[in-house]
């Protein structure tokens, strides 16, 4: 752990601070390292440093690789848009969504959306979206929820937000139609604890089989499968972006820059 903090520390002084060059705000896997991007789109090695970079017609904040194709979201979240791998813009296409759209993630042919008015989104083909108004379907029994992330894998869909009063919450599907409420509670010195910091955004590690909420006050928890074994890690950051699996190594990406590629 101490080795962890140490090289974040380092990489955090290092890197540039606000929307500069190398500050990203999501990324995704590919063979020889990670498709990153923020005000620009970046592509890195397998260690996490910066080899090309392509300008981008408008901020990207969302990002995930679906059927061989980049998906994305831009700063309005008005539509979903499709990039190349140098970042050319291929297409812009509406959606039935009210809300604004907040995360992407892909899960094999699916891929996933929600708004912040409370609807997670799904599509095979990105022109026909099946739509769920969360707070429509579950008022009186869940909170009413402004979504902010979303991750899918291991048979499972996570949609995660913040509810009255900034309230985070998660909750877990298996198809995308019947939505459970997932506990954010974790073990801390001896006691129970509840999550404070707002979520911004999930993601699944397939090798580990786990889910991983990322939040302000660079807190990540890790969700596994057993609802009681959450647990909470904190790094030198503002807010962390994203999470992004490369094998057993991971491409953390936070707030003003910071970026850390951590190691097993």
């Amino acid at each position: 752990m101490i080795r962890k903090i140490l090289s974040a520390i380092l990489l955090l002084c290092a890197l540039p601070a606000a929307w500069g060059q190398d500050s990203f705000r999501a990324a995704v896997a590919v063979e020889d390292g990670f498709i990153a991007v923020g005000e620009r789109l970046a592509r890195l090695d397998a260690a996490g440093n910066v080899v090309r970079t392509f300008p981008l017609q408008t901020p990207l904040t969302a990002l995930a690789l679906w059927n061989d194709t980049l998906a994305a979201l831009d700063t309005t979240g008005s539509a979903f848009l499709t990039i190349s791998p140098s970042g050319e813009l291929l297409s812009r296409q509406e959606t039935p969504a009210k809300g604004r759209l907040c995360a992407l993630a892909a899960d094999g042919a699916v891929l996933w959306a929600v708004t912040d008015a409370g609807e997670i989104l799904h599509t095979r083909d990105g022109r026909q979206w099946t739509v769920l108004d969360f707070n429509a379907l579950y008022k009186g029994f869940y909170p009413e929820m402004a979504f902010c992330a979303v991750a899918a894998g291991g048979g499972s869909v996570m949609v995660s937000g913040v509810g009255k009063n900034n309230t985070p919450a998660a909750f877990v599907s298996a198809g995308g139609t019947v939505w459970s409420e997932r506990s954010l509670d974790y073990s801390e010195g001896g006691a129970l604890r509840m999550l404070e910091a707002v979520p911004m955004s999930l993601s699944y590690d397939g090798l580990r089989d786990r889910f991983y909420l990322l939040c302000t006050e660079g807190v990540q928890l890790t969700l596994p499968s057993c609802s009681h074994c959450n647990s909470l890690s904190r790094y030198p950051v503002a807010a962390l972006y994203a999470r992004v699996p490369l094998g057993f190594d991971t491409l953390l990406l936070g707030s003003d820059g910071w970026r850390l590629l951590e190691k097993p």
